[in-house]
């Protein structure tokens, strides 16, 4: 890199499915003026993942499709980073492997453990990592007007959403990486300049 070629910073936003990431990446992206990576929406997954969600069946190959996307979107972050520009994803390679512990059991969960692991290994982390912290409330009216045909049903919320939304608030529990933003999403609304300026800044000071 050269000494006139500006810093590139790679943002990550976590959290429960239909917590508000797509929402918030947009407006980072917009603020910071960055290249945006969206997780997907209803029509962006092939119909075979958008059934593996619906019915909550063949949960393996659920979580290596997703690892694989986000791993392959993830290096390109990574590549522009490298030359300079500043990247926001609503979801990174670390959320697939919260999903192994809510869906898989036995062999499968301990293969998907050491892909995990070579994962954490080789990639790193984001420059920025902010998981947003949502209550079951808030999250049960973001699911009923996320608009995704395919996560609207009761059995969603109870066997995968709520598991999910749990084994985040355990992982950042225990992450204390100087890195990792923890958001209360209740009662924000990042449509508000004074909601949005008050998380930029917190950003803003992880890179000093």
């Amino acid at each position: 890199m050269s000494g006139t070629q500006k810093k590139g910073r790679i943002i990550a936003i976590v959290g429960a499915p239909r917590s508000g990431k797509s929402f918030l990446a947009t407006k980072l992206a917009e603020h910071y003026k960055a290249r945006l990576f969206l997780e997907g929406e209803e029509g962006t997954f092939p119909k075979r993942i958008e059934e593996d969600i619906t019915q909550n069946i063949r949960p393996l190959e659920r979580v290596l499709w997703f690892r694989t996307m986000l791993v392959n979107r993830y290096l390109e972050a990574m590549r522009l980073r490298d030359e300079g520009y500043t990247v926001v994803l609503d979801v990174f390679w670390m959320s697939p492997q919260l999903f192994i512990d809510a869906l898989l059991s036995g062999f499968e969960q301990e293969l998907m453990h050491d892909v995990a692991a070579q994962d954490r290994r080789l990639l790193g982390w984001p420059d920025a990592t902010i998981f947003l912290k949502i209550s079951e409330t808030s999250m049960r009216d973001f699911i009923a007007h996320g608009g995704r045909s395919f996560d609207q049903s009761e059995a969603f919320v109870t066997e995968q959403a709520m598991p999910v939304n749990r084994l985040h608030e355990e992982f950042f529990a225990r992450e204390s990486a100087n890195t990792v933003l923890v958001v209360e999403r209740d009662g924000l609304d990042f449509d508000r300049d004074d909601h949005l300026e008050g998380l930029t800044a917190q950003i803003d000071a992880l890179f000093g």
